[in-house]
């Protein structure tokens, strides 16, 4: 077995309980549970989930699809495209938005802007 128990259930928990994924979602791509959680799920997962914030992503858009992206064509289509509009998505691939503080950052923004 290539990837350890814990590891397989704390990847279905980030799937099923953050990025609201259906099981049968991650089991059509098992390969997922290849890549790092660390490194590259949460990373651009939190890339996606700061654009979809601004309304630059539909809801409904597939994060499984951006997350078999290469490094380099993710940086170019999510990163890149939008570090002038939206500067939030440089923080979110370095990891200094962490998916409980982007969710409580995203409501304080959202607050401020009803103001």
């Amino acid at each position: 077995m290539l990837t350890s128990e814990e590891k397989i259930r704390n990847m279905m928990d980030f799937f099923v309980n953050k990025l609201g994924l259906k099981p049968s979602n991650v089991a059509q791509y098992p390969n997922l549970l290849l890549y790092s959680l660390e490194k590259r799920i949460i990373l651009w997962s939190s890339v996606i989930q700061v654009l979809k914030s601004k309304g630059l992503m539909k809801k409904d858009q597939g994060v499984i699809t951006a997350l078999h992206l290469s490094k380099d064509t993710f940086k170019k289509r999510y990163v890149i495209k939008y570090q002038e509009t939206v500067p939030e998505v440089i923080e979110a691939y370095r990891g200094k938005i962490a998916w409980p503080e982007l969710d409580i950052q995203l409501e304080v923004a959202s607050r401020i802007e009803q103001l």
